[in-house]
């Protein structure tokens, strides 16, 4: 039924988020402020397998969760995951079943993750006395290479059961 479709996904998003905000403190590198954002990574995956608009769905709705809990500048994460979700959408045609299961997938989580972290800081850090490379380089490349390096565990977890390889 559609209503088990929606909801799995719902499941999936509300552990990641919860995740994402409760032990973050686990996968983070707390020297340099570098923590990893699981929830768009799901973004992405669903960008690619559904399309430009239920991956910009998608992020809206993460993205809102997001900043509910969190209590600072509503939209913000809204606005850049469903910008995220509707860039890796883009990639829907590229033969969607087998790019979700390569390293291609690991390129569009960093892209994917460099804009809406571009747009995150570039907008939250308004009113700071930041220089613009600066929030490049501390926060949004950082970010986004941790963010893809972690997402590429999927990527080896499912394809090596999709060719069928002991773990």
């Amino acid at each position: 039924m559609l209503i088990f479709y929606y909801l799995k996904y719902i499941l999936i998003f509300s552990v990641l988020i919860f995740l994402n905000k409760t032990f973050i403190w686990i996968f983070s590198i707390s020297e340099y402020n570098i923590t990893p954002d699981f929830v768009i990574v799901a973004v992405v995956y669903i960008g690619i397998d559904k399309g430009k608009i239920i991956g910009m769905v998608t992020g809206f709705f993460a993205g809102i969760i997001m900043d509910l809990l969190v209590g600072s500048f509503l939209g913000l994460s809204a606005l850049s995951y469903c910008i995220a979700g509707f860039l890796a959408g883009y990639f829907s045609n590229i033969e969607t079943k087998k790019f979700l299961y390569k390293h291609y997938f690991l390129m569009v989580v960093f892209i994917c993750s460099v804009v809406a972290n571009f747009l995150y800081y570039i907008i939250y850090f308004q009113g700071f006395s930041l220089i613009f490379l600066d929030i490049i380089i501390k926060y949004v490349l950082p970010t986004s290479a941790y963010t893809t390096l972690l997402s590429s565990i999927y990527v080896i977890v499912t394809y090596k059961k999709k060719i069928n390889l002991p773990a």
